[in-house]
């Protein structure tokens, strides 16, 4: 991890269990962490990252979630968004710290 400045981090999906970095796992726990943290943006593997630095637990799931136009439910505005999905491994939601929530 460097002392570049930017205005945010995204990080992206990418193949395999999410344990195995934790190279950047510590690093995200660093960015989390800060006085004044900048956005971060998890996607698929990024989201278990992210998670993983925050203290959650992350589980390899039996079948994996693999498909197009899957439906999921935003907790926070009720509405419905069609997406892909391709992972193995997912967040287990009740490890997560007291203020973090799910989105969906």
């Amino acid at each position: 991890f460097n002392k570049d400045e930017y205005d945010g981090l995204f990080i992206s999906n990418g193949p395999g269990d999410p344990t195995m970095a934790q190279k950047t796992i510590d690093n995200l726990r660093i960015a989390i962490n800060k006085e004044n943290p900048k956005p971060i943006f998890g996607i698929c593997l990024g989201n278990q990252l992210l998670a993983l630095a925050a203290g959650a637990k992350t589980y390899k799931m039996k079948f994996g979630n693999r498909g197009m136009n899957q439906p999921v439910i935003d907790l926070r505005t009720t509405l419905c968004y069609i997406t892909p999905q391709n992972h193995g491994f997912a967040v287990d939601s009740k490890s997560l710290p007291k203020d973090w929530r799910p989105f969906f």
